[in-house]
């Protein structure tokens, strides 16, 4: 073994090791269990099976030893001149040993036995169990003397096919019934210790569930001490669980209500202030330019020129306010506010076809969930038209059969990396917009989910169940 691992290329062993590792590692507890079980209990059955082929050949071998005993007395009490003819002779012998067990006769170069020597095994023993239980061919060799003087050479050979069919016919009893009781056996093991885990099994798709968010899924019945130390540790996990979510939904709920105060907070002091200032500014360039007329050329180039960027700071300002605070949001509610946005986003990107489904003018809720809604659609027509080179977005706002409210955003451009044939949490996505829009379906309760769009694209689906509340 060392000169085979000196000659194998560096490293060979390490590799077959961690190969065999994790082969290992791949099978659970309880086919190496079950495994385990079985090979031991197949080496009990092998060496009771052993034990009773070592039984049938001592057996047979005894039997022939005895026999051949027997012979040995018999020819050697005879070995000696007679009154009678060879022909004589011959027949007695034959007569004798052919009607002994596990024996036969013959005489060399004259008579045949009377039958084959030795005769041949019944069909019925399997040859394996031949092959185990046959001992050495045993043969005695004796000159029988006749009157005339005349020698006969006589052989006698064990002859053991009777003794070997009668050791099977009394081994193979056992033997089956040492499979049968091996079988049952390793059956009744691997049944008790799959049963034995089924309840482990059961707390790991517990596990995966309240990995899934599902923080209280069923749990099974404790067996044991130990099982029902680690469902109680589950079951307090997830409570754990919920109640960190709780916070957190609690925590994120007054962040974003914060976020949106400032908005309007923000929103109101530039629509005061600024938009005060630059009414004045533009007041004061109308005037100048009204004074200067044709007299003086230049300064009225001019005064047009600052009246031409304030009013694009007007437009500017107009569109900040737009998303600081949603146009009549609270005044007509999400409906209207959802057609303004995508008619806002179809004078400002006339290369894409937008289309729009809105058959709901408010949803259910406080004013929160009418934020929140327009938020993740803004978000996500923002994303369609900045990222998705998308030709056509289409917005669909109604109520499901089950009177969940349901805000579907599709475009048909290159899509989300990773979202081709599939649908996924928009939480597992990447992105500081796509996270937002997440926690916000958190807040609300609702479920946001990112897909593939059957024609290509991107399929942003929200789902705000009818039960909940903002």
């Amino acid at each position: 073994m060392s000169d085979v691992a000196a000659l194998a290329p560096p490293g060979w062993v390490d590799r077959a090791r961690l190969r065999l590792h994790g082969a290992l590692t791949r099978i659970d507890l309880k086919t190496r269990l079950s495994l385990s079980i079985g090979l031991l209990l197949g080496i009990v059955l092998l060496l009771a099976v052993y034990a009773v082929l070592g039984n049938s050949r001592r057996s047979v071998q005894g039997e022939i030893d005895a026999v051949m005993r027997l012979a040995s007395s018999l020819l050697d009490e005879h070995a000696i001149p007679v009154e009678a003819t060879d022909a004589d002779l011959l027949p007695v012998l034959l007569g004798v040993f052919e009607h002994t067990r596990h024996l036969c006769v013959e005489k060399v170069g004259e008579l045949p036995a009377a039958r084959g020597c030795p005769a041949a095994v019944d069909d019925s023993v399997p040859d394996w169990f031949v092959a185990h239980v046959t001992t050495a061919p045993r043969e005695l060799r004796r000159n029988v003397t006749g009157r005339d003087g005349r020698i006969a050479a006589v052989v006698i050979r064990s002859d053991p096919a009777d003794e070997i069919l009668e050791a099977w016919n009394e081994a193979r009893p056992l033997l089956l019934l040492i499979v049968a009781i091996g079988f049952l056996t390793n059956a009744i093991v691997v049944f008790s210790v799959w049963r034995a885990f089924r309840p482990i099994d059961l707390i790991r798709d517990a596990l995966a569930r309240i990995g899934r968010g599902e923080l209280h899924p069923g749990m099974p019945t404790a067996t044991t001490p130990e099982l029902r130390t680690i469902i109680d540790s589950v079951v307090e996990l997830g409570e754990s669980l919920e109640h960190a979510r709780s916070d957190n939904q609690r925590l994120l709920r007054h962040s974003l209500e914060v976020q949106e105060r400032e908005r309007r907070s923000i929103a109101r002091e530039l629509h005061d202030d600024l938009g005060q200032s630059l009414a004045a500014m533009d007041a004061e360039a109308a005037v100048l330019q009204q004074k200067a007329g044709t007299a003086v050329p230049e300064l009225t180039h001019r005064a047009s020129a600052i009246r031409s960027g304030i009013a694009s700071l007007y437009d500017g300002l107009h569109g900040l306010l737009a998303r600081l605070r949603p146009a009549g949001l609270e005044e007509f509610g999400l409906g209207p506010a959802l057609e303004n946005l995508v008619m806002d986003w179809a004078a400002r990107c006339p290369q894409i076809r937008f289309e729009q489904h809105i058959a709901l003018d408010r949803v259910p809720g406080g004013p929160l969930v009418q934020v929140y809604l327009f938020r993740i659609a803004q978000e996500a027509l923002t994303n369609a038209t900045r990222h998705a080179r998308a030709r056509r977005i289409s917005l669909m706002l109604e109520a499901g059969s089950d009177g969940a409210i349901e805000l579907r955003i599709v475009d048909d451009g290159c899509g989300l990396p990773g979202t081709a044939g599939t649908t996924r949490s928009a939480s597992e996505r990447v992105g500081l917009g796509l996270l937002g829009m997440a926690e916000r379906a958190e807040t609300l309760g609702a479920t946001l989910t990112l897909g593939a769009n059957p024609g290509g694209g991107t399929c942003i689906l929200l789902r705000l169940p009818a039960s909940r509340d903002a």
